[in-house]
């Protein structure tokens, strides 16, 4: 009886295998870096890859970089977001086994480069005059 248990754990391997073989062999993956204007790697950007059918999102780790796996092949409109910087939009093609770049760059929207934890720093000259 032993001999059957591992016999089925053994075609179970076997099939979730050859599973994820034939999964690869029909989607593509999607990577990139993101940075800042001063060309540093910039981490918790959402990064957001569109089809007219799906939405995959994920987000950029402490080395700007993410990765999209298994995704399927097709025209990708890919946006780039995080708070107080611009947004990108990019277009990309994934291709059958392959390996879409898409590379980014994101720049500050604050003026005056203060604090960006105060808001009222943040908005540096465009916040309006005082009066007395």
């Amino acid at each position: 009886m032993r001999s059957i248990r591992c016999g089925t754990a053994g075609a179970g391997l076997f099939c979730l295998v050859i599973a994820a073989i034939l999964h690869a062999q029909t989607s593509g993956r999607m990577r990139g870096t993101v940075v800042d204007d001063d060309e540093k790697a910039l981490d918790s950007v959402t990064v957001e890859a569109r089809t007219a059918s799906s939405t995959r999102t994920t987000t950029t780790g402490k080395d700007g970089q993410f990765h999209f796996p298994l995704l399927p092949p097709g025209t990708y409109k890919v946006t780039f977001t995080r708070e107080a910087y611009s947004q990108v939009e990019k277009n990309a093609t994934v291709r059958l086994d392959g390996t879409a770049i898409v590379n980014a760059k994101l720049f500050r929207l604050t003026a005056g480069g203060g604090d960006r934890s105060d808001p009222l720093a943040a908005a540096g000259s465009l916040a309006p005059p005082r009066h007395r």
